[in-house]
């Protein structure tokens, strides 16, 4: 081929190439997006369109996306083709939109247009110039939610996912968090779902509890309840991020008899709030009921009495505690003759109370919200410096010792009543962060309100539940 035919052969090349790319240009059609997600995942995202007014021949819908930056990319790439549309007839629908083709990160914003072009998007459609404002745009969530999930109270020496539970009534629980981490400019799209899945014999009650971050899960085995059982949770945000595994309660793990037994009960708590909590924690030996048969759920609490529970938790019964004051715990108002000084002084011992000054303890005296809270948060620090002080319930993979002193918190709230330095400020918002307590209300702790034994049974309940 001599070198004049190879050159006009080239030149024709070019034109037919260029004629190909001036061909290609956006037509008549009024192109919007009429819904897209505030959130997605950075792989893909489902955006509504709707294109009006097309003329007539064969056109196609194109979506184009680009990342929002500062100064603003001038240009959309990532064209990917929604329709081909043959003739003059409206249209519209939904699209998934492979955000991939882009590669946005966590906290990116990405913006989308639609356009109707002559061409499809591999035949090199007019790239479209930002002129005016995006059409939409979803903010990128590309992280899983932050969570911990907690079984009841045990001591068994069993891989804790396959505890079995002391009786037929009790709570699982979880904790999730889909903003910690983020900085104050990056969003996030929150807890969506739960995802619970549960094979079994029986079909388990809808989940109860106060909304997005914490799950109470509460069961009661049916007499009939048999075989082996499984329950899990896979917690998902509103961008559809999750673990790629569920996280179980329970794995696998046949149903003993124990756990088809009622659980012990008072006559005072049948449908009260804190009756799951009261009646489980019986069954263990931690907490006891007057002589009457009732349990006080809605009765005030003495520091004396807190005492003897924080201690029949650390593993102490009555011959165990110590006959006279030890070093430190010789409180005026604390005598040997009293039912509580050994509980006062082995409480006042191993560093979950002290006394009120003036040498007193003022055993007698209610106790009060925050005063609770921080003492869960004095055995937590006792736990973290000295665990060979503890035993029982609490010398296990609890809140107390996995989460509550160290790991950040799952949920925060504005309390208007905890000021700034109080003494128990920490203690509540590491309380209410995971999950032991709950406020009065979306705005009030209630610190110095007396807390009643119902309302503390359920705060020991979750203090001692196993971390999985």
């Amino acid at each position: 081929m001599s070198k004049k035919i190879f050159t006009v052969l080239l030149l024709a090349v070019f034109m037919l190439a260029q004629f190909s790319i001036a061909s290609a240009a956006t037509v008549a059609g009024d192109a919007s997006i009429t819904n897209i997600p505030d959130f997605a995942n950075a792989t893909d995202v489902d955006v509504d369109w709707s294109v009006t007014g097309m003329a007539a021949g064969t056109k196609y819908i194109l979506i184009w996306s680009r990342i929002q930056a500062d100064p603003p990319v001038a240009l959309y790439t990532g064209c990917m083709d929604i329709a081909t549309i043959n003739g003059s007839s409206d249209a519209s629908g939904t699209f998934p939109y492979d955000m991939t083709l882009i590669g946005p990160i966590n906290g990116d914003v990405v913006e989308f247009i639609v356009t109707v072009d002559s061409t499809a998007c591999a035949g090199l459609p007019d790239v479209p110039v930002d002129t005016d404002a995006p059409m939409g745009e979803t903010t990128v969530d590309s992280l899983a939610p932050q969570y911990f999930t907690a079984n009841p109270p045990s001591t068994t020496g069993l891989v804790k996912s396959l505890d079995p539970v002391a009786c037929n009534t009790f709570e699982y629980w979880a904790m999730a968090t889909d903003h910690y981490g983020f900085p104050a400019t990056v969003g996030y799209s929150g807890i969506g779902s739960w995802n619970l899945q549960v094979t079994g014999t029986f079909a388990p009650p809808a989940p109860v509890g106060p909304g997005e971050d914490l799950l109470s899960w509460m069961f009661t085995f049916p007499s009939t309840a048999s075989g082996v059982w499984t329950v899990s949770q896979q917690v998902e945000d509103q961008a559809g991020n999750q673990l790629g595994f569920p996280v179980y309660f329970r794995n696998a793990l046949a149903i003993t008899p124990a756990e088809l037994e009622d659980c012990e009960t008072f006559s005072d708590v049948n449908g009260h709030e804190h009756e799951v909590y009261i009646r489980y924690l019986a069954t263990l030996g931690l907490v006891s009921g007057f002589d009457d048969g009732t349990f006080g759920p809605d009765t005030t609490l003495t520091r004396a009495e807190a005492a003897t529970l924080f201690e029949i938790s650390n593993g102490y019964d009555a011959t165990l505690l110590p006959t006279s004051a030890p070093a430190g715990c010789d409180f005026s108002d604390v005598a040997a003759s009293d039912w509580f000084a050994g509980w006062v002084w082995q409480a006042c011992s191993d560093g979950f109370m002290s006394g009120i000054g003036d040498g007193r303890f003022d055993p007698n005296n209610l106790l009060t919200r925050g005063q609770i809270v921080t003492i869960f948060k004095n055995v937590a620090d006792v736990i973290q410096a000295n665990p060979g002080v503890i035993g029982g319930y609490m010398d296990t993979r609890n809140i107390l010792g996995i989460a509550y002193p160290s790991v950040p918190v799952m949920r925060t709230a504005a309390w208007m009543d905890v000021p700034i330095g109080a003494y128990y400020a920490e203690p509540v918002q590491l309380a209410y962060g995971w999950g032991v307590a709950d406020g009065t209300s979306d705005t009030t702790f209630s610190p110095d309100q007396p807390a009643t034994r119902g309302e503390y049974i359920k705060m020991l309940y979750r203090a001692l539940s196993i971390v999985l």
